[in-house]
């Protein structure tokens, strides 16, 4: 395919940089087009975004015995991702039975049980099992442990 005008006085002219330059701009408007949609876009996104703000309530730390023949201990923080409520932390009034519970769970845990990942796994879902049962009315997203020690 030959780009190419011929010119009255006979002489060929090539239409390859004038489309080359069409090109370029056509390229420079789209790119400009989708910087502008996507800050139009970030805008509208900024009020959702108040929804997606993590909210969280934090648990004393609690100190529990395990099971097994030896007495051990265990300090447990645990701190709560809860759906957004106006209480600045709604898990304070359920503490003294989630706190019960949760000492008689682990009781009938070992503490070779605790080691390793595995370990923090089940005391999440101990927690987030306790908090389902005793504070019904919080709904927890996710459990987060801050501090885990067995002595």
């Amino acid at each position: 395919m030959h780009f190419l005008l011929r010119r009255s006085d006979g002489e060929s002219v090539s239409v390859m940089p004038v489309l080359v330059a069409v090109a370029l701009v056509l390229l420079a408007a789209l790119g400009t087009w989708t910087v502008v949609s996507a800050k139009s876009g970030a805008r509208k996104n900024a009020g959702g975004d108040r929804k997606a703000q993590k909210t969280y309530a934090s648990l004393p730390t609690m100190t529990f015995t395990l099971g097994g023949s030896d007495a051990r201990l265990v300090d447990i923080r645990v701190l709560l991702e809860i759906e957004p409520t106006a209480d600045p932390n709604p898990a304070m009034p359920f503490v003294p039975r989630i706190a019960d519970q949760m000492a008689d769970r682990l009781r009938q845990i070992e503490p070779g049980q605790l080691s390793g990942a595995e370990g923090a796994n089940l005391i999440k879902s101990t927690v987030a099992s306790v908090m389902k049962r005793e504070a019904q009315a919080i709904r927890v997203r996710e459990v987060l442990l801050e501090r885990m020690v067995v002595r």
